[in-house]
């Protein structure tokens, strides 16, 4: 083994199961996704410079709570001891780094597990200071290695080759491993940018989800595209939908599976907690993006007498924006900003809008956010 193998070789000890070292090896895992390593002593206990009360601690400790006393017997499984970053980030910046952007975390158990412990992160769109840093983090690591093309890394190299490289480039950014690995895919993958499908495409993919089920990759590389193209295509089909403008039944049956699923009255105004998969099948008719699109953008604003939308209401969103405290355009609570507000049709709609109004000014994109240039040329574009 290496010398910075976290299971090195141990002092005789009590005999431990297979599947106590199974767990065992889950909870190395677990240690290393929160850009940890662990090694092996007969104690319990943590060196100085680790405390069972760090964050990152219990937050990985979370995976040891099958064990039991038969099958992990005292001295049998080894300290836990957090070692400092490789250097592939300068030391000035290591303060950056949290459980959050160190860890693949996916299920709910895992993000209610970080949130217990007052973690927060990023969701939604990437700003335009997020992007800077993964980029600027990509080409310091490629640097530091010699590597010219990206896409070596990301497409051709194993994931022992790679291992350390989506926590080095997640420096500085307060989003899951996970998250960053999907924009990453997403930013340099071709196969993302081909185009809208034809029909002889979404005929081919039906048959090859047939054949394959969920197997994108397979899938993805029969069609030419990436397996999340393919994936989130797929997620739209179905044979039964239709196109078009909604018959009036259409827009009563999806209000009433609305109220019915969420157990409120007609009327009163639904946006969260709505599963769209569920509406979808009880509808019949349309797709899980149909649906929504429907009730979030028009359905749910009429039903509760909603009014139209003004320049005014657009001048009026600037403002608002413009006196929040928010050093992010992510960090925007829309719920908030929605509430009471009569011709908004939903929070999601609202945040909609606000990207449409952006898009007015030319180089919106190269404006930092917040600042006075941001609103001074918005309110240039809806003033006159």
């Amino acid at each position: 083994m290496s010398p910075r193998d976290p299971l090195q070789r141990l002092p005789a000890a009590p005999k431990v199961s297979s599947r106590a070292v199974y767990k065992l090896y889950k909870v190395h895992d677990a240690l290393l996704e929160l850009g940890a390593r662990s090694c092996c002593q007969e104690s319990s206990s943590c060196r100085p410079g680790v405390s069972e009360n760090d964050d990152s601690f219990e937050v990985t400790m979370t995976a040891t709570t099958e064990m039991t006393e038969n099958e992990l017997s005292e001295g049998s499984v080894a300290q836990i001891q957090i070692l400092q970053s490789d250097g592939s980030v300068p030391s000035q910046n290591r303060d950056d780094v949290s459980p959050v952007s160190q860890a693949w975390f996916t299920t709910k158990e895992d993000k209610d597990t970080l949130a217990s412990k007052g973690h927060k992160w990023k969701q939604g769109m990437w700003s335009k200071e997020e992007i800077d840093i993964l980029m600027s983090n990509i080409d310091r690591y490629l640097k530091k290695r010699g590597i010219q093309d990206p896409t070596e890394i990301i497409f051709e190299m194993s994931k022992d080759e790679r291992k350390d490289f989506y926590r080095s480039i997640a420096w500085g950014l307060n989003r899951p491993l996970f998250a960053v690995y999907r924009r990453v895919l997403r930013m340099y993958d071709n196969r993302n940018h081909v185009g809208k499908y034809t029909p002889e495409e979404i005929d081919k993919l039906k048959e090859l989800r047939e054949k394959h089920g969920n197997d994108w990759a397979t899938i993805g590389a029969a069609l030419g595209r990436s397996a999340s193209s393919v994936k989130d295509r797929c997620r739209l089909m179905k044979d039964t939908c239709n196109t078009g403008k909604w018959t009036e039944e259409e827009e009563r049956k999806l209000a009433e599976v609305v109220h019915e699923l969420t157990g409120t009255e007609p009327g009163h105004t639904v946006t969260q907690g709505v599963s769209w998969a569920s509406v979808a099948e009880m509808v019949g008719t349309r797709s899980e993006k149909q649906c929504r699109s429907k009730w979030l953008n028009y359905l749910n604003w009429k039903q509760s007498g909603g009014t139209e939308w003004t320049k005014e209401d657009d001048i009026n969103l600037i403002k608002r924006i413009a006196e929040l405290e928010v050093d992010d355009e992510n960090d925007i609570n829309w719920d908030i900003m929605a509430g009471g507000w009569s011709s908004v049709r939903s929070p999601q709609w609202l945040r909609s809008k606000w990207w449409t109004i952006k898009r007015q000014v030319s180089n919106h994109k190269d404006l930092p956010f917040p600042g006075n240039d941001y609103f001074h040329y918005l309110n240039i574009c809806y003033y006159t």
